[in-house]
């Protein structure tokens, strides 16, 4: 089937242009040498190319677009995975003699714990700020060596 009468190859597209582009910078030819005249120059070339591939270019923008979005989607998708399954903490563990309700609850503190006051950890964000003060003015030595003393009796 021979090609329609109103459609040009793409020869005399190109012809076309750089006819065009001739044109629009005829007067510009001798004053090639000011960087200011060759970045207009170049621009109107930019201009004349891509004046038929609009909907070409709008194809592919349309195309990184729903790539972008879908790459959103995917990240979504991710974290809410990552926030349904947690990785299951292990059970904390408290030194022997200490009371657990002086501890604070790691599952209270990232929001996690479930058990409520059935919980045998310390809820109070203030009890990881309290802690035994120190006695400054005695001597914690003499204590010490009484106590090793009696256990030795």
């Amino acid at each position: 089937m021979p090609p329609k009468k109103n459609q040009q190859s793409d020869k005399s597209k190109q012809k076309d242009k750089q006819k065009i582009i001739e044109d629009k910078t005829f007067g510009l030819k001798n004053k090639k040498k000011s960087v200011k005249v060759q970045q207009q120059i170049k621009q109107i070339q930019s201009q004349v190319m891509s004046a038929g591939n609009r909907k070409v270019m709008k194809e592919k923008e349309t195309e990184k677009q729903a790539i972008a979005n879908k790459k959103i989607a995917e990240q979504k998708k991710k974290e809410e995975l990552a926030e349904l399954f947690k990785p299951v903490q292990v059970q904390q563990k408290v030194p022997f003699g200490v009371d657990p309700k002086t501890v604070l609850c790691q599952f209270f503190k990232s929001g996690q714990c479930q058990k409520g006051d059935k919980c045998k950890f310390s809820h109070d964000l203030n009890v990881e700020r309290k802690s035994a003060k120190i006695d400054l003015y005695t001597d914690s030595r003499k204590e010490e060596e009484e106590k090793q003393a009696g256990k030795n009796k």
